[in-house]
């Protein structure tokens, strides 16, 4: 069995205070694909004995297979992640003699995280439960990565690791088509991305005139229509408002996901900052990403469109609380 250094114990509050060790990274893990809150980041490879080869293309080794300690069971509620997801709880057990959790995507990253475990779980065994959430980085590619566990026991002996296929997707929604290439996309989507933790916008005016997007808004005050979005005529749909209310995600991107093929015609497109949630500004970009074949001929995939639909910058002063579409980026023509 492999011994983890003893800054890892350390850092897992379980040795003497005090102990200090060399893989204790000053860059806090700020960089890595995978960022455990509350955890202790230590430079270099994960502790324990690497998972071996799934048989014949299959699944990985069946959980509890290999020396002991070692994590027995992981869950979490998606195991398809979009990149720059905050706060997913990943939880799970372990066996009786581990008093830490260390964590790494195989492959990715400069070192791994380590977390204590919690009480015993009177309904498995009496074994150790373990929680902590994660944190997942915007640059990740699209794919299956194998997010690695392993367990730590009092001498800092680490037995076999556990292995947990995550799908992290595509940063435009694409039906997991990246790790599912039978799995059919979406035949549009318009993505709004931006740079700061403000509430922008998206809002679409589709060949019928209907305005897709938005928040739902009150009546002008001259009187006037209301600003906000009318039915859309196909089956668009804004996937999530990202930062509404100023409660920042750290997403700070929506789309407008067509499943089926949109209604051809000309489309308007609008970015409005409903709050600049105190911050001075943001940049953005607006893309257009249309299903294709790909190359080989196979399967669709989404592929962006070149040139973007808009880039621009909005200030603060230009924040309205949705009293309009705020303002106009461009067009384009689907035909």
């Amino acid at each position: 069995m492999r011994r983890a250094a003893p800054s890892a114990l350390c850092a897992a509050a379980v040795a003497a205070v005090g102990c200090t060790g060399p893989q204790v990274s000053s860059s806090l893990g700020l960089d890595e694909p995978v960022r455990i809150e509350s955890g202790q980041f230590i430079a270099g490879d994960l502790p324990g004995i690497a998972p071996p080869p799934p048989p014949d293309g299959g699944d990985t080794a069946d959980a509890g297979t290999g020396p002991n300690p070692q994590v027995t069971d992981v869950m979490i509620g998606n195991t398809g992640i979009q990149p720059g997801s905050a706060g997913i709880v990943l939880n799970g057990h372990a066996t009786a003699t581990t008093q830490a959790v260390a964590i790494r995507f195989a492959g990715m990253g400069s070192g791994y995280w380590v977390v204590p475990v919690g009480p015993p779980d009177p309904g498995d065994n009496n074994l150790p439960t373990w929680q902590c959430v994660a944190d997942f980085g915007r640059d990740i590619s699209p794919g299956f990565h194998d997010l690695l566990f392993s367990a730590i026991d009092g001498s800092g002996a680490s037995g076999a690791q556990y292995d947990q296929p995550l799908c992290i997707d595509t940063l435009v929604p694409d039906n997991l088509n990246a790790c599912v290439p039978k799995r059919k996309p979406p035949a549009a989507v318009l993505s709004l991305q931006w740079n700061a933790p403000v509430d922008l916008d998206l809002i679409v005016q589709e060949p019928s005139g209907a305005f897709v997007g938005g928040k739902i808004r009150a009546a002008s005050g001259d009187g006037g229509a209301a600003a906000g979005s009318t039915p859309s005529a196909g089956d668009a749909v804004i996937d999530h408002d990202s930062n509404a209310a100023c409660v920042i995600d750290n997403l700070d991107h929506e789309d407008l996901v067509w499943q089926s093929e949109p209604a051809h015609g000309t489309y308007g497109v609008w970015v409005d900052m409903f709050s600049a949630c105190r911050q001075p500004g943001a940049s953005f970009t607006v893309s257009l990403w249309r299903s294709e074949p790909r190359p080989d001929g196979g399967t669709l995939q989404l592929v962006e469109q070149q040139p973007p639909v808009g880039v621009g910058e909005m200030n603060a002063s230009l924040a309205n609380g949705g009293a309009s579409h705020g303002f106009y980026v461009g067009g384009f023509v689907l035909r």
